[in-house]
């Protein structure tokens, strides 16, 4: 590979500024003078009006129109005004040229100047006026300036060039010279460069740092082995704890699936219990022979009542259980397969409400019903329930009314997935640590800084796709998840 030397790449990289300063100097001098020009123009023009003005005053007043006819065209003449105007409030316009318009473009300028006779505005004179630059002027400004600051720019640059080879490129070349010496045998080559500027102590600093070299190679290498053991431990560590946390979250939600089941259950069972005394009953009227048209009617209508009710109970205890198996098995064995988004999300949401019941916090789910994805479904649904209860947990207080919103978007090979919240929202402080491992604002009151950091690897790894947070303290948070329609391999390791 070809090294371009820095003393080439200084010259010509510099050379280019330095004309370029020379060009920008020249255009800053033509800008300068121009405006200059421009000025002394519009000044005598203006000047030229308020004069005109001052001299129609009397002839505007005493409306002699021919008076100010030939004033007008008198200033006419200047070969920079395109058009005079006199307009005077007894309703009398005179103009010159005659029948002149005033003209719309960036090179006119148009001025008025008010007509004040005895305290009292009787009109106003208006003109035109074209600025126009000397070119001549102009060009013997450059030619006299340019060549001198030319040359005092490429001067400057050839100075700053030759000290710049001198004091900077050459210790520069001695310690590149050192370095390959060092990397041959091993050893101490210094540098004999003094000077008390930044490249002395450079160089300096160069030659205590490979004096230590070979000691700091021999420490270098036991430590390294010492820290690649502790990350593998590390890692083993972090592991087992990912696991724990999936393995503690699984468990709440049995424990909240088994509570949330008693209740139908205990339901059905007791009107079963109600059902079979009414039974009893009719059955001791039926053998006593005093069994009544009328009891026999409440029997059949009380039967009907806890046969319906046990019906809805059961069927609601085998919804939950249902959901649970599916969610469950799918966190537990975490198999690829096709699954419709809406469905399964629905499911997942069933099984959190045990633990929603103690919270005033709603869930909205806005997900288009047919969107069918080839993923993991295990992995999704704990995605969404470590958000959901990370929200519980850290966004709300059991007494705080909120709302929890999902929403659902087709991209083209992909799915995005709005995950937000109106809870308390979160500092830039914890937003940016907010998916590191072990990182937890309730430390000491069960939180293991594991749930985010699952998230985030379960969303870049197993489910590959990508995951970003917004929030602003006080106003909630908005995780917005980008997803694969079909996921490519699957992953089941958490890193």
């Amino acid at each position: 590979m070809t090294k371009n030397s820095l003393v080439k790449r200084l010259f010509f990289i510099s050379l280019p500024f330095t004309l370029m300063a020379g060009v920008l100097y020249a255009a800053a001098i033509i800008y300068i003078e121009s405006q200059s020009l421009k000025a002394t123009q519009l000044a005598q023009v203006k000047t030229q009006v308020q004069q005109l003005a001052k001299v129609v005053a009397i002839p505007t007043w005493n409306l002699d129109q021919q008076f100010i006819n030939n004033y007008l065209t008198q200033y006419a003449q200047d070969p920079h005004i395109l058009c005079i105007e006199l307009m005077s409030d007894a309703n009398f316009t005179e103009n010159s040229p005659e029948n002149c318009q005033h003209p719309e473009s960036p090179n006119v300028e148009l001025f008025s100047e008010p007509i004040i006779f005895e305290n009292q505005y009787i009109g106003v004179v208006v003109a035109s006026f074209r600025v126009e630059l000397d070119n001549d002027r102009l060009k013997f400004i450059l030619l006299s300036r340019i060549p001198t600051a030319l040359v005092a720019l490429l001067s400057i640059f050839i100075v700053v060039f030759l000290v710049f080879r001198r004091w900077v490129v050459s210790p520069i070349e001695s310690i590149m010279k050192s370095i390959e010496a060092f990397q041959e045998d091993g050893k101490h080559h210094p540098v004999n460069w003094r000077s008390s500027d930044e490249i002395g102590t450079l160089v300096e600093t160069f030659n205590e740092a490979q004096l230590k070299q070979v000691q700091h190679d021999a420490m270098l290498t036991s430590e390294r082995d010492k820290a690649e053991q502790a990350l593998v431990e590390l890692k083993h560590t972090q592991s087992q704890l990912v696991e724990s946390e999936k393995m503690a979250s699984l468990g709440s939600l049995v424990a909240g699936i088994s509570h949330e089941i008693n209740t139908p259950l205990g339901v059905a069972r007791t009107s079963a219990s109600y059902v079979e005394d009414s039974l009893k009953q009719l059955e001791k009227g039926f053998y006593e022979g005093t069994l009544t048209k009328n009891e026999l009617k409440v029997f059949i209508e009380t039967f009907n009542d806890g046969i319906r009710l046990m019906s809805a109970n059961l069927v609601r205890a085998s919804d939950l259980m249902t959901s649970f198996k599916q969610v469950s098995a799918d966190q537990s064995y975490d198999e690829d397969r096709d699954f419709n988004l809406n469905d399964y999300l629905q499911e997942t949401l069933y099984t959190l409400k045990p633990n929603l019941k103690r919270y005033q916090v709603g869930i909205i789910l806005d997900c288009e019903p047919d969107i069918i994805i080839h993923s993991l479904p295990g992995a999704l649904s704990q995605v969404f329930t470590n958000l959901i209860m990370n929200s519980l947990i850290h966004a709300y207080e059991p007494t705080d009314n909120g709302n929890i919103r999902i929403q659902v978007k087709q991209l083209k090979e992909d799915i995005e997935i709005t995950y937000s919240d109106d809870g308390k929202g979160m500092s830039d402080e914890v937003r940016k640590k907010i998916f590191d491992p072990f990182f937890t604002t309730k430390r000491g009151n069960g939180g293991t800084g594991l749930g985010m950091h699952i998230i985030y690897n379960i969303v870049s790894h197993k489910l590959q796709g990508t995951i970003d947070v917004n929030s602003t303290l006080g106003e909630g948070s908005q995780f917005i998840i980008t997803l694969p329609k079909k996921i490519t391999a699957t992953e089941n390791d958490v890193d």
